[in-house]
């Protein structure tokens, strides 16, 4: 596992998922309009990054005020992101299975904060996602574990513990 960079050297957030898939096309319509802005008024200078082949016009019209909307990226690109980012988000509403966003997060050891429905499928055994159920909970979260260094370190090295073991 490739673990990036360290705390201090980490910033920002980070959503990856293909706009083809519905799911994704809610998730980050939900979290700009629920989430994102309670977020930005605790921590100013957060940026947002949305990774996702074919963004439509409503995603790239989100771009601004902290949201940077990447759109599809190189495998080169997007592992920097992961290596960059502090914590990847996946605010997934609805959606069946093992969600791929999440365990990729988890392979570069990244901390995830999710809804149940983005945690379906890890194994409860696997104390390393955080899971929110109402958007001022998933801020609240994405809050405390982004200003925490120590909160970052614990759920980073569960992740990693978690992808080398799954």
């Amino acid at each position: 596992t490739n673990v990036g960079l360290s705390y201090e050297h980490r910033a920002g957030l980070l959503f990856v998922g293909g706009f083809a898939h519905h799911p994704n096309l809610d998730a980050v319509s939900w979290f700009a309009s629920e989430v994102f802005p309670l977020v930005r008024q605790a921590l100013p200078g957060i940026a947002w990054h949305i990774v996702g082949r074919e963004p439509p016009p409503e995603i790239v019209g989100l771009a601004g005020n902290g949201i940077v909307v990447e759109g599809g990226v190189t495998e080169s690109r997007l592992g920097s992101l992961y290596w960059q980012s502090r914590l990847v988000v996946a605010p997934l509403r609805f959606g069946a299975g093992v969600k791929g966003k999440v365990v990729e997060a988890m392979s570069y050891g990244v901390p995830v904060v999710t809804t149940p429905v983005g945690a379906e499928g890890i194994p409860d055994s696997i104390d390393a996602l955080q899971v929110a159920t109402t958007a001022q909970d998933m801020a609240r979260q994405i809050i405390e574990t982004y200003e925490n260094p120590v909160q970052w370190e614990i759920m980073r090295k569960r992740i990693v513990e978690a992808a080398d073991e799954w």
